[in-house]
C-alpha cells in the first residue's frame, strides 16, 4: 500500500469515485534504478498512472539532487521536476550485504528500470539474464544513450550527444550559422515517453505469455524516430536539409515572422488551402497570386524571396493585429511564448497542462501535468519528489523485513533512512487565470 506523499486527487483525469479511484497501473510495482532525467521522468509518469514506484538511490542520492540548490542543499529543483509520484529507498549496492535486499525487491517487482552502460550492469549482476532467474515475470527496461551493442554502446552519453549524433542539431538553427541544441532535453524526455509506452505494451504481452521481457530504450533511436517525415524524402532526393531557423524544410510559409515591435509570431500554412486563405490579406501589398506560388512545391523553391517579401509586410503592424486578421481568415497562426507567457496562455490553463504540487517543507511548486488523460481515472501526478531515503523503512517492511532487521540493515550501512517529513494533506492543483 502506498502512503506518505503519494496522493489521489480530483484532477484533470476525472472526478474521484469508487470507479475512478482505480488507476490504470494500480497494483504494478516498479523498482527504479535510473538517474538523471529519462528514466526518472518515465517512472514518474508510471507513478502518475498508479504504479508503486520505488526509487532506489545510493547513499549520496541521485546525482541530480545536487545539480542546483533550488530548494536548498541536496534538494535541487531539477530533481523535484522529474521525480514525482514515487518513493525513495537508499540502498548501498557497494555493500556486500545489499544483494539480499535487492533480490527481495526484484522478486516482488513487475518492472525494473536501469540506466547504466551494459558492461556496468553485468559487473554488478544487474543484467537481465541474472535477474530473470529471480523473477521470470520481470519486465526489465534498460535505458541507454546509444544502445546496448555497437561501437558507442560503452561510451558515456547524454541528451546533447544524442541530439548531435541523431542529426537533430544538424537541422536546428539558422542557415549559415552553427547548429543549435533544442532548448529542452528532448532526447531524454522522448526516451521517457517511449519507456512508458514500452512498459505498458510489455505488461499486456505478459498477460498473454505469463513471462516478462527485456525492453531496450535509447536516446539516439528516440531522436532518429522523430525524422519520420524527413528521412524518406531525403532518401529519395539526397538533397541536404538546410537549417531554417523556425522554418520547415517541406512547407512554405511555415515559420516565425517579426512584427513592428520586434515581437515574433508564427504563420503556418500547412497546405495550399491555408495559403489561399492568406492571399486576400496580401493583395494590397503586391501580387502573390502568381503561378510559382500556387502550390507548396513552388513556394518551397521560392522560399527565400517569398519569405523575405512576407517579412517586409508583417513588420509594418503589431503581431496582435496580424494574429487577429489571420485567425479571422482561417490561417493557422499564434504568438511565440516565453515560459512566463506560456503559463498565462488560456489554452494551457484550460488544458491543466501545468499544475502545482504541494511539498510539506517547501510549499507549492510547478510541474508539467501528465499529458495522457483518462476520462474516468485521475491520472495526474500523485505526490511531490521524495526526500532521499524517505520511504526506506516502510518499503523494507513491505518486503518482509521485521522492524529489528530493518534497523540492523541501517546500522550496518546497507540501507539508510531519513525521518519522514511531517505529513500534510498532499495535493495537486491546476493553474488558474490571474
Amino acid at each position: 500500500m502506498i502512503d506518505g506523499n503519494l496522493i489521489t486527487h480530483d484532477g484533470p483525469g476525472g472526478p474521484a469515485s469508487d470507479l475512478t479511484n482505480l488507476l490504470p497501473l494500480d497494483g504494478v510495482r516498479v523498482v527504479d534504478l535510473t538517474h538523471v532525467a529519462a528514466g526518472p521522468y518515465g517512472t514518474s509518469l508510471l507513478g502518475d498512472f498508479g504504479a508503486d514506484v520505488v526509487k532506489v538511490e545510493p547513499p549520496s542520492g541521485d546525482s541530480m539532487r545536487d545539480v542546483d540548490a533550488g530548494f536548498g542543499p541536496h534538494e535541487s529543483s531539477y530533481f523535484f521536476g522529474v521525480n514525482r509520484s514515487k518513493r525513495s529507498l537508499v540502498l548501498d549496492l557497494k555493500n556486500k550485504d545489499s544483494r539480499g535486499v535487492l533480490e527481495r525487491l526484484v522478486a516482488d517487482a513487475d518492472v525494473l528500470a536501469v540506466a547504466y552502460r551494459p558492461d556496468a550492469l553485468r559487473r554488478m549482476g544487474l543484467d537481465y539474464e541474472t535477474l530473470r532467474k529471480i523473477n521470470p515475470r520481470l519486465i526489465y527496461v534498460s535505458i541507454t544513450a546509444f544502445g546496448e551493442d555497437g561501437p558507442r554502446a560503452h561510451q558515456p552519453g547524454m541528451d546533447i550527444l544524442a541530439q548531435a549524433l541523431s542529426g537533430l542539431m544538424g537541422v536546428t538553427g539558422e542557415d549559415g550559422r552553427a547548429p543549435v541544441k533544442v532548448g529542452a532535453p528532448v532526447g531524454d524526455f522522448i526516451g521517457s515517453f517511449l519507456f512508458g509506452l514500452g512498459v505498458c505494451a510489455a505488461l499486456r504481452l505478459r498477460d498473454k505469455t505469463g513471462v516478462g521481457d527485456h525492453i531496450s530504450i535509447n536516446l539516439l533511436d528516440g531522436l532518429v524516430s522523430v525524422f519520420a517525415n524527413i528521412i524518406t524524402p531525403f532518401d529519395t532526393t539526397r538533397k541536404p536539409v538546410r537549417r531554417l531557423g523556425g522554418g520547415h524544410p517541406q512547407l512554405v510559409p511555415y515559420q516565425p515572422f517579426v512584427d513592428s515591435e520586434g515581437k515574433y509570431f508564427i504563420l503556418a500554412c500547412l497546405n495550399d488551402k491555408f495559403w489561399h486563405n492568406l492571399l486576400p490579406l496580401l493583395d494590397e501589398y503586391g501580387d502573390f497570386r502568381i503561378p510559382e506560388y500556387e502550390l507548396n512545391e513552388g513556394r518551397v523553391e521560392q522560399r527565400d524571396k517569398l519569405c523575405a517579401d512576407l517579412q517586409k509586410i508583417f513588420v509594418q503592424q503589431r503581431s496582435s493585429d496580424w494574429l487577429a486578421k489571420l485567425e479571422e481568415a482561417g490561417v493557422p497562426c499564434g504568438p511565440i511564448h516565453d515560459l512566463a507567457d506560456m503559463l498565462e496562455e488560456p489554452q494551457i490553463i484550460a488544458n491543466q497542462s501545468v499544475i502545482h504540487l504541494t511539498h510539506p517543507k517547501h510549499g507549492e511548486y510547478l510541474v508539467p501535468n501528465n499529458p495522457i488523460r483518462f476520462e474516468n481515472a485521475p491520472t495526474g501526478p500523485r505526490g511531490y519528489a521524495p526526500g532521499l531515503g524517505e520511504h526506506t523503512r516502510e518499503i523494507l517492511k513491505e518486503s518482509g523485513y521485521s522492524a529489528e532487521e530493518v534497523e540492523d540493515l541501517i546500522s550496518n550501512g546497507v540501507v539508510s533512512s531519513i525521518e519522514r517529513t511531517a505529513d500534510v494533506a498532499p495535493s495537486a492543483t491546476a493553474l488558474s487565470s490571474t
